[in-house]
């Protein structure tokens, strides 16, 4: 086994970090539809 390099080690904690954000907007939503809602305008918000 071989020791993750800096970048691997990067993109692990970014993609953990986008995992927590869905799962606490998550929390916050009381519908299903806000939740694709939320989900939907923080894809636009990437993408700009």
């Amino acid at each position: 086994m071989t020791t993750p390099s800096t970048s691997e080690l990067l993109v692990e904690e970014t993609r953990a970090a986008e995992r927590l954000r869905i799962l606490l907007i998550a929390k916050e939503c009381k519908t299903l539809e806000e939740f694709v809602k939320r989900l939907l305008e923080l894809i636009d918000a990437s993408k700009r």
